[in-house]
């Protein structure tokens, strides 16, 4: 079984939809509806959080999980967007990124923890950002963003170190999707060219693809859609 996390968003449904079409079964969890002719089984949930989530417990019991994808993260909402400016930062913005983009991820990673083969090969991959990357960081800006996946690729890199221990067939990776035409990046589209601008279906492929290419030996990985290793 493929469980993914923040199915109802334009890239979750499209990652739905890629493994349904690739004959495995899955579970999509959201904290919307499934939208009309989804594919997969579909849970709605009040939010990503432990005690949300407590009601799959015995689901994923009697399950053999194969893989995990996580879409979950925040770049702005109806108070903020990314800052250009030190000025511009703002306390709690950079807390609520940190805990969307960091915190949620790695505690939904704890709570499956259990349910997660320790001897079958099962991949857990988190969607993460190339601004995420330190070394990578040319342009400066989106402050809270790019900390808080900084912070993410790291907890999931610590976590890929212990759990090599516990479940050796078990990959985790972080994957930059590519700017994907969604409601995440639609305030930023305008100054991308066509070519930079990618369908929700065409990045679920890539992504699909970048796991399929990967080995236990590469978790705790940052990768890019096109399948390269990005630089931390």
């Amino acid at each position: 079984m493929i469980v993914i996390f923040g199915a109802g968003g334009g890239l979750g449904q499209a990652l739905v939809n890629q493994y349904v079409e690739r004959g495995e079964q899955v579970l999509a969890i959201s904290r919307q509806v499934a939208p009309a002719n989804s594919g997969g089984q579909w849970l709605q949930v009040l939010g990503y959080e432990a005690e949300y989530l407590q009601p799959l417990a015995e689901q994923l019991a009697q399950q053999h999980i194969t893989g995990v994808i996580s879409t979950l993260g925040v770049l702005y909402d109806d108070h903020f967007m990314p800052e250009k400016r030190l000025d511009e930062l703002d306390t709690e913005h950079l807390l609520r990124s940190y805990y969307v983009n960091a915190v949620l991820p790695v505690a939904l990673l704890q709570w499956l923890k259990p349910y997660l083969p320790t001897k079958q090969s099962c991949f857990w991959v988190q969607l993460s950002a190339k601004v995420g990357s330190i070394t990578d960081n040319q342009l400066g800006g989106w402050y809270s963003y790019r900390a808080s996946k900084a912070a993410l690729n790291m907890l999931l890199k610590t976590a890929a170190i212990e759990l090599a221990r516990s479940h050796k067939q078990l990959t985790i990776a972080a994957i930059h999707p590519g700017t994907t035409d969604t409601q995440l990046s639609k305030p930023f589209q305008g100054r991308l060219s066509a070519d930079k601008l990618y369908s929700p279906r065409l990045s679920a492929q890539r992504i699909a693809a970048v796991i399929d290419s990967l080995e236990p030996s590469e978790s705790g990985g940052l990768w890019h859609w096109d399948g390269t290793r990005l630089p931390y």
